[in-house]
């Protein structure tokens, strides 16, 4: 991170710099229930910020603003960098990972690991008593065996209310052995493995979904501007042809505001 001065002090003269174009500057709002988001002749930083968190937003939601100046959609990644290939998506998602260790999904991956671990453990107990089973298709042991019987729900949900007349009957996988005492282990491994699976599949549809919002032009660049702040060595490193059609349009002033902006960071490229 470029220079020694507080963060208190260099988030002040960013908002200071940002007011004087015209811009609404707020750090009093819950920004939606974001860390901060940019809105035509506006930004709004969440007030539950700590400073430094506060400076890294306010240079997004900033980077927003500039890329907003010649591209109102901010969906245009050859308009940002005057090249769109492979390998620069490729670099700046390696850049959007050094940034925001989030962006790398790393909890969701690890529970989607955890799961498919689980998964692969229980299908191998079911095989001990039934080796032609597949965990991509329902097991018709268990199916004969829950006919009529409320325990079948627990094939579709780790917890079910069954309405009995003006009464109901509260079934938990939790509680499957007080619900269920005779069910054999097999069946037990079965319906566990079913709901891995579905905890599985939500898991994969947020990370598919935070991976399609980490992937758009607006989001790649606006972090890749966060790094230079970080760390504009390491950029270089992780991102050399990106880096090099930035500095291109970059001593061309292409980035209205940026350079202005870099001055009160201290960030110097070359």
């Amino acid at each position: 991170m470029a220079g020694t001065r507080s963060t208190t002090l260099i988030k002040n003269e960013l908002i200071r710099y940002i007011s004087s174009l015209g811009l609404q500057v707020n750090t009093v709002t819950k920004a939606r229930g974001n860390r901060g988001f940019f809105k035509e002749g506006r930004i709004d930083i969440s007030k539950t910020l700590d400073d430094d968190s506060a400076v890294k937003t306010i240079i997004h939601e900033f980077t927003h603003y500039i890329n907003y100046k010649f591209d109102k959609q901010l969906k245009n990644l050859d308009l940002i960098f005057d090249a769109d290939t492979p390998t620069i998506r490729r670099e700046l998602m390696e850049v959007t990972k050094f940034v925001d260790e989030n962006a790398k999904c790393k909890k969701l991956c690890d529970e989607r690991d955890r799961l498919k671990s689980s998964i692969q453990k229980l299908s191998d107990s079911i095989k001990k008593t039934y080796p032609n089973f597949s965990p991509n298709e329902e097991l018709k042991e268990f199916n004969k065996y829950a006919k009529n019987d409320d325990i079948a729900y627990l094939a579709k949900y780790d917890r079910v209310k069954i309405k009995m007349g003006r009464e109901s009957k509260l079934y938990s996988l939790t509680n499957i052995h007080e619900d269920f005492p005779d069910t054999p282990q097999v069946f037990i491994d079965y319906l566990k493995l079913k709901s891995e699976q579905r905890k599985r599949s939500k898991i994969m549809r947020r990370i598919l979904k935070l991976t399609k919002y980490y992937s758009e032009p607006c989001e790649l660049f606006a972090r890749f501007i966060e790094a230079l702040y970080l760390d504009a060595d390491k950029v270089k490193e992780l991102a050399p042809t990106v880096y090099e059609h930035f500095i291109t349009l970059y001593n061309k002033n292409y980035y209205k505001g940026l350079r202005e902006l870099f001055g009160i960071l201290r960030v110097i490229v070359f």
